[in-house]
């Protein structure tokens, strides 16, 4: 395995690859961003937009932060209309610096996947606010193959690219920011892995 700090580096592991699959979240853009744009959701339809940042300070603490909030304002009757703001926002988020510029180029040279765990309708926002569609030959949401057993490590996801690229596994890269799931299907595949020890990610402090 491979492991690069800077999305950007991936361009110096491709020498034999013609398919090249990413993770989204903590990959192509920081997951934070999306967290701290679901808290001002939330926010927002709670009626106090400074709950945003105290939102964001249970969540610096590994707390969970909308229990935590909804808890301390005694109005627990909330949480449901709280995580419908929070999955339902359109996010407010942007890609990694160079990222856009990467993804043109390697569009160019490669066929592109992007394979996300996650409900389809975050990600489906989080695709659209990012502007994805335009540099990816497939995208899937594992969620929408049939359920939440399709997630990572599953490996279905990784063989039905491998299937529409009509490529060998030997010259597809997967490259993702989480070490305990995001390798296991492609290693057992045989694809090149790339592991992004991002450090601004949400699994920064991992260990191999």
């Amino acid at each position: 395995m491979v492991i690069i700090t800077n999305i950007l580096e991936v361009e110096q592991h491709l020498d034999g690859i013609t398919g090249v699959i990413f993770d989204l979240d903590d990959t192509l853009y920081s997951e934070k961003q999306y967290v701290r744009s679901g808290y001002k959701a939330v926010a927002k339809r709670m009626g106090n937009k400074a709950l945003a940042d105290k939102l964001w300070r249970y969540f610096e603490k590994g707390k969970p932060a909308i229990d935590e909030l909804l808890n301390e304002m005694n109005c627990k009757d909330k949480k449901a209309e709280c995580l419908e703001a929070y999955r339902f926002q359109k996010p407010d988020i942007c890609l990694y610096d160079g990222v856009n510029e990467l993804l043109e180029r390697l569009k160019d040279n490669y066929k592109l996947g992007l394979i996300t765990d996650g409900r389809p309708e975050g990600q489906k926002a989080k695709i659209k606010a990012l502007r994805l569609g335009k540099y990816f030959d497939e995208i899937i949401i594992t969620d929408e193959l049939g359920g939440i057993d399709f997630r990572k490590p599953n490996p279905r996801a990784f063989q039905i690219l491998a299937e529409r690229f009509r490529e060998e596994y030997s010259r597809m890269c997967y490259i993702g920011d989480n070490i305990h799931k995001d390798f296991i299907a492609p290693e057992m595949l045989g694809m090149k892995c790339i592991w992004f020890r991002n450090p601004d990610g949400l699994y920064s402090g991992e260990k191999q």
